[in-house]
């Protein structure tokens, strides 16, 4: 049988998530994802940089990483995970509440706390439920250990508290090493002792190991459930003839694209002298992130919210060579391809050459006037002729009228 892995946090989940925001991710500033069985956070480091309040609680999630983009986030809420240590906070300048309820930082781990001393804003931090919460120097060395605190559980931090904290700082954490180091040692030993009877109810302490365990379990029979009833809808439109939906053809039998504009987005081809450019109108607050674009030589294809506008171009197109950009003002993507074989137009002529032939022009113009006939032979050629040439060369003499006589005319009266 497959193994069941917890839920990623992806971005396709976090999109799901914002429908509030229109699915936009770059300027979400809060997002719920708990009771996701999520084991990890990721992505919203990269894809979220403008979140003010990030809601994790009730999830697997071991570790606290990937936040330290999120310069703007308020507050930030892992209550009920797996997680043991507090780190990797740093980088959350504006963090003003914390919360960790129902983890499992124990008492060697608590030390870790201090890494939030450079969180000047943070106001308010939760640790209840967590083992470290039972030590009993566990509150007045919180509050030594962050001065900066107004709450801790939910209890205002006093002015005489604060004092009194500061003071027995120097012993709690000279307490805190034997203390931590004999706790280190008991959490040893239940792990040995669970390893050595992993099938016994009994021996299973509550334990990050274990809260996995029944986690996963329990999405094993949730992810069941959902397919049985898949396959019961299946069954069902089976029965009553509906035919399953059928994946959209993108080309033809014969390997041709076939045009479609599935989101109804308005569109222009333009066709220049050596690139062709596609301008496409999609909505100015759909998320840039959200739109895919993919250039070929004889089609362009975009997809967003999982509808395709496949187009289908004049003319071939270098699609390495293919820009596309997005207005922030209208939302219009224009992608600028290219072509592949421009049209090439012969070298102009240089000035001078223009000028050449425009003086060839009027002087062949300057023919179709008046012409003098009596230089065209010069002197000298037509003295040297021979008189008895020039009879020879000369036409024979017109005939006489009464060569045309002939019996069938009638005279002239």
């Amino acid at each position: 049988r497959k193994r069941v892995e917890p839920e990623r946090l992806t971005e396709d989940l976090i999109r799901r998530k914002a429908e509030h925001n229109e699915g936009m991710l770059s300027n979400l500033e809060e997002i719920a994802l708990h009771q996701l069985d999520i084991g990890r956070i990721e992505t919203v480091n990269q894809a979220c940089r403008e979140l003010r309040i990030l809601l994790l609680q009730s999830n697997i999630i071991p570790r606290l990483e990937n936040l330290n983009r999120l310069k703007k986030l308020e507050y930030l809420n892992v209550a009920l995970n797996n997680i043991q240590k507090i780190e990797n906070l740093e980088g959350c300048e504006s963090l003003k509440k914390l919360d960790l309820t129902c983890n499992f930082v124990d008492v060697e781990e608590l030390a870790s706390v201090r890494s939030l001393r450079n969180n000047t804003h943070l106001e308010e931090v939760y640790l209840t439920g967590n083992p470290c919460a039972q030590w009993d120097g566990y509150r007045p060395y919180v509050i030594a250990s962050l001065p900066q605190l107004a709450k801790l559980d939910g209890q205002e931090v006093t002015r005489t508290e604060r004092i009194q904290a500061v003071q027995q700082l120097r012993d709690l954490e000279r307490r805190l090493g034997p203390d931590a180091e004999a706790n280190r040692r008991a959490n040893e030993a239940a792990r040995e002792r669970r390893a050595r009877e992993p099938d016994n109810e009994d021996a299973r302490e509550w334990c990050p190991e274990t809260r996995l365990l029944d986690t996963l379990e329990a999405r094993e029979r949730k992810l069941e459930q959902e397919e049985k009833r898949r396959e019961a809808h299946r069954k069902d439109d089976y029965l009553l003839g509906i035919e399953p939906d059928r994946p959209r053809r993108l080309f033809r039998d014969d390997g041709s694209p076939i045009q479609m504009n599935m989101g109804k987005w308005p569109f222009k081809i333009e066709e220049k002298k050596d690139e062709i450019v596609v301008d496409i109108a999609f909505p100015r607050f759909l998320d840039t992130a959200q739109i895919d674009a993919d250039v070929q030589p004889t089609y362009i294809r975009c997809t967003a919210k999982g509808k395709h506008i496949q187009l289908v171009l004049p003319e071939e197109v270098n699609s390495d060579a293919s820009k596309a950009l997005r207005s922030t003002i209208t939302g219009h993507l224009v992608l600028t391809c290219p072509k592949a074989r421009p049209l090439v137009e012969g070298a102009k002529p240089a000035p001078d050459q223009l000028e050449f032939k425009g003086a060839t022009v009027r002087e062949q113009l300057e023919l179709n006037g008046s012409v003098d006939l009596h230089n065209i032979v010069s002197d000298n050629e037509a003295a040297a002729a021979d008189p008895a040439d020039l009879a020879k060369e000369a036409p024979p003499p017109l005939e006489s009228d009464d060569d045309f006589d002939e019996d069938d005319v009638p005279p002239l009266e």
